[in-house]
């Protein structure tokens, strides 16, 4: 599947957040795993050390899943596709892609000790990419969640290791580090907050782990970004908060509710310039004084939906959001998130500035439709 630039392909096929509740807690007792490892001295022995503790660690947390049923997601036969998965509760909970779970008929997990199990899906978010599984754990059967890490706190250049199923080989680990944080490769993603990595990740990754060198899950493998569908140094992980944020919806309804607005906002960049071509703009500097900034500020209203929330209370085309909900406006993708984390049906108060003034709007959200906004093949 290509798509924008030099081509985003999902990872499936053969080839923090907040405190969840109860029904999420840890392992349950006498699970197996390896000691959690301390953090990395230095030297290159002491190195390889802190990678084989990480693996060791996080090893048991990770399933190969085998899809049976519709076309195949990416490349192979449409009989079966294999992905991957990461266990999250010792209740026999899981988390994986929705393109891995979409249009399953069967979903067979595989543990690291070879035992297999089918799963069912508890509920999917096609606007993450994201899906919350399910086994039946025998009593014999000790699951190995895996501990989330806080992924804000993640920085550009740590180690990272990617585990999953490559091209069908399961319970693969590759290394590399974090490249960048906060990607969002493509707007019609709304929600996405990617971890960039350089460790190989490649069809049969999706849903896998990515952890630091402590073995904690610092994201949800998901696409790469490659011409040949094969790696080439530029993966994209799921961060763990937004995904253990979606997890906790998941597993209350089966589905995330968002809070809907009704507007296309934009920053302040090249793009809207030209879009505002028409309207007598020529650049950035003529926008702004025309707004009465000194510097660009919140986002700008290219567009507001009839009969949405936010036409009903007022707000207009034009007009620059600066606060939302009592708190500042950093950009597009933090308006985004900001506005889907609130419950529908919740009195907001959105801080705009029009023709000069600020003025405060009293909006109740709506309920943001479901949609599954993933480039199709």
């Amino acid at each position: 599947m290509r798509a924008a630039l030099t081509g985003l392909c999902l990872v499936a096929g053969a080839a923090g957040g907040m405190v969840l509740g109860p029904l999420l807690e840890g392992r349950p007792e006498g699970a197996a795993r390896a000691a959690l490892p301390p953090p990395s001295p230095a030297g290159p022995a002491s190195l390889q050390e802190s990678f084989r503790a990480a693996a060791r660690f996080a090893m048991p947390s990770v399933v190969h899943i085998t899809k049976k049923g519709a076309a195949a997601v990416d490349f192979w036969t449409p009989q079966e596709n294999v992905a991957s998965g990461v266990i999250v509760s010792g209740k026999g909970y899981l988390l994986t892609n929705h393109h891995v779970a979409e249009g399953a008929r069967t979903l067979k997990v595989r543990f690291v000790d070879g035992r297999e199990f089918f799963a069912g899906v508890v509920g999917t978010d096609g606007e993450t990419d994201l899906a919350l599984l399910k086994i039946e754990v025998p009593r014999d059967l000790s699951l190995v969640p895996a501990t989330f890490a806080d992924s804000d706190q993640v920085q550009v250049g740590d180690w990272c290791l990617a585990i999953g199923s490559p091209f069908g080989y399961d319970h693969t680990v590759t290394a590399g580090i974090v490249s960048a944080k906060h990607r969002r490769p493509l707007l019609q993603w709304p929600y996405q907050d990617f971890l960039q990595t350089d460790a190989a990740i490649n069809p049969g990754n999706s849903g896998g782990a990515l952890v630091n060198l402590r073995g904690e899950l610092i994201g949800i493998n998901t696409a790469i970004v490659s011409e040949t569908r094969t790696c080439e140094g530029v993966g994209l992980a799921i961060s763990a908060n937004l995904a253990r944020w979606v997890q906790e919806h998941l597993l209350r309804e089966g589905r995330v509710r968002r809070g809907f607005l009704g507007v296309v906002p934009s920053d302040f960049n090249e793009a809207l310039v030209a879009e505002l071509r028409n309207d007598g703009i020529r650049t950035l500097a003529d926008l702004l004084e025309d707004l009465g900034l000194k510097e660009p500020r919140g986002v700008f209203v290219l567009e507001v939906s009839p009969g949405s929330p936010a036409g009903k209370a007022g707000i207009r085309r034009g007009d620059v959001i600066l606060e939302f909900h009592g708190k500042p406006v950093r950009g597009q993708g933090d308006f985004f998130f900001r506005v889907a984390e609130v419950s529908p049906g919740t009195k907001v108060q959105v801080r705009v500035l029009r023709d000069g003034q600020e003025r405060t709007f009293t909006v109740e959200l709506g309920e943001r439709p479901p949609q599954d906004l993933r480039r199709r093949r």
